[in-house]
């Protein structure tokens, strides 16, 4: 499937897409390959070019803004696994069933409007723009509980937040472990 017709489908009809990906059998790495790794590189590349475009005098610091972007983009190549983690251990509390693959492909399909609101710190002062990303990238991961990981419906609304706050406490600790070695990141 290509990457566009993917990002569309799960963009205005995301119900029908999560069966499509449901029925699907790619694995983990060619999901990381094919989705993860350039939609993930968004923001850290929209971020570099803003900075280059709004922020000239961080360019003195070029080591420093291209380390940060590599790192932010490290931590968001991470994200999905962690999430993807969390599901897969939690998904029998939430009378879920799913395998690796299946909690990997929920969160990593989930998380495309993230990585496309990624593109608006391109333009340093529409960056407040991505949370409504995380906000669509929530609700995708709520429709594709059902068919991903066979969630009842009263389950769903709890593996969601249970996964996104899982989520976030992860990508904290992350940039904090970063931050403790001395590497900057930058981004949400």
């Amino acid at each position: 499937m290509k990457l566009t017709r993917r990002i569309v489908r799960l963009l205005t009809d995301p119900a029908a897409e999560w069966a499509t990906i449901a029925a699907e059998r790619d694995d983990v790495s060619a999901i990381y390959a094919a989705h993860v790794v350039p939609l993930a590189a968004i923001p850290s590349l929209a971020m570099l070019l803003g900075i280059a475009l709004d922020g000239g005098g961080f360019l003195g610091a070029a080591g420093v803004v291209l380390m940060a972007a590599g790192m932010t983009y490290a931590i968001t190549l991470a994200t999905p696994f962690f999430g993807a983690l969390t599901i897969e251990q939690l998904a029998s509390r939430f009378k879920s069933d799913g395998s690796e693959r299946r909690a990997f492909a929920l969160v990593a399909y989930a998380l495309t409007p993230l990585w496309l609101a990624g593109v608006f710190y391109v333009f340093v002062r529409l960056w407040p723009l991505v949370p409504a990303g995380a906000v669509y990238a929530i609700y995708l991961l709520y429709v594709g509980c059902g068919p991903m990981m066979d969630t009842p419906a009263d389950q769903r609304l709890p593996l969601t937040l249970v996964t996104v706050i899982s989520v976030m406490v992860v990508n904290i600790a992350l940039r904090w472990v970063a931050q403790q070695a001395g590497i900057p990141t930058y981004g949400f």
